[in-house]
């Protein structure tokens, strides 16, 4: 079974719709019992008191990020079909800016102001209320907006791929940093709340190392697959599969989430022209096989066809597909017009209105209608007329 399930489509949407209000109910419980449903809670995050917000919430963030690295190292999650909201590097900035004051100004974030709420607390409602006012204010004023709040776009950044490391090492370090700044909030309680004559947030230290010792174990196995090495004797000959341009095509259109294309061409025909999706092997850096999902099908191609998987990739988990015939075959199969079929057969039509679709999808560009001849309404010739006897 890969994971996720919802894109992998092991349910629908009636049931992920229930799984996601479950979830939701089991977050918003969480959030309850950790003391998020009172604002004197979260409003002493900022003065250093009780940080119980940081610690939950790093908590969640380390053990998800050790999660990910484990499940995605062992092929078991599809890293690439996890939803990742772009970057827009100053709206975010600004972004943040307001919601930290809205949240020292009302004592709540949005979420904890939903808890709240649940919870009977007047504050928490007046709170959500805000929230949906200034919704509705940036709704009115967002066409002024516009332009900022779409600009400085960086598109999807993850650490791993901006790093070219695995993820399970991004993981790793995340858990580590968690651990260290766990020690360091500690720190910062002692200091506080001796200096304002208040009593220190109780602490269960026994539960508090059980917690970090799991959350650093998870760490150290989620790297264990980045680093794994095989002896020599176990290297085997990589084995792929041809695939033709136009079921490569179908499935790009269909099913995009499910294949990895690697150009394996020189970077100046790769950044001329390549198949859709696909991205250019000479621009990347270090380990790129490393860096490569198992859970998805891998396809190769280059000028022609090529010989041979790549040494490289003889450890990947996953399928290996090779495009027969290169780029050339995409190119004329798919990226240049089709050619109309003489003969308007009921065949002929069906196969040229398929590679029309696939030719406008990746082009944008229509293809020449078919121009069916009118069928003749001529008289047909008279058959000749059959002799008669002249008897004798």
């Amino acid at each position: 079974m890969n994971l996720p399930l919802y894109p992998n489509e092991y349910f629908g949407r009636p049931f992920g719709m229930v799984v996601g209000t479950l979830t939701g109910v089991a977050f918003g419980f969480v959030l309850e019992r950790a003391g998020f449903g009172r604002a004197p809670n979260l409003a002493a995050q900022f003065y250093g008191t009780d940080m119980r917000v940081f610690k939950v919430m790093f908590t969640g963030i380390a053990t998800a990020a050790a999660g990910l690295g484990l499940l995605g190292g062992f092929g078991l999650v599809d890293l690439g079909q996890l939803t990742v909201p772009e970057t827009f590097l100053w709206p975010q900035l600004v972004g943040g800016l307001l919601l930290g004051a809205g949240f020292i100004v009302a004592g709540y974030c949005p979420g904890t102001a939903c808890v709240a709420t649940a919870s009977g607390h007047v504050d928490g409602l007046v709170t959500y209320v805000g929230v949906g006012l200034g919704t509705l204010v940036f709704g009115a004023l967002y066409p002024q907006l516009q332009a900022f709040y779409t600009g400085s776009n960086l598109g999807v950044v993850r650490l791993d791929l901006l790093l070219g490391v695995p993820f399970g090492v991004v993981a790793a370090g995340v858990v580590v940093m968690a651990v260290a700044c766990f020690f360091g909030a500690e720190a910062l309680e002692r200091i506080f709340t001796r200096r304002n004559a208040e009593v220190q947030p109780s602490l269960v230290r026994p539960f508090r190392n059980r917690a970090m010792a799991v959350m650093l174990a998870l760490a150290v196995v989620a790297v264990v697959p980045a680093f794994a090495t095989r002896s020599a004797s176990a290297i085997a000959v990589k084995r792929s599969t041809a695939i033709d341009a136009t079921t490569l095509a179908r499935q790009l259109a269909q099913e995009p989430s499910r294949l990895q294309v690697v150009d394996m061409r020189a970077p100046e025909a790769c950044h001329q022209r390549r198949v859709p999706t696909a991205t250019c092997r000479k621009d990347e850096k270090g380990d790129w096989a490393a860096r490569l999902l198992p859970t998805r099908a891998l396809v190769l191609y280059g000028d022609a066809d090529l010989p041979q998987v790549p040494a490289e990739l003889a450890h990947f988990p996953g399928d290996v597909l090779m495009l027969r015939g290169g780029f050339p075959a995409f190119q004329r199969a798919i990226l240049d017009p089709p050619t109309a079929p003489t003969e308007t057969t009921l065949a002929n039509l069906a196969a040229y209105r398929a590679q029309s679709a696939l030719h406008t999808h990746f082009t944008g560009q229509q293809a020449a209608p078919v121009v069916q001849r009118a069928p003749s309404t001529s008289a047909a010739p008279a058959a000749p007329a059959a002799k008669k006897g002249g008897g004798c």
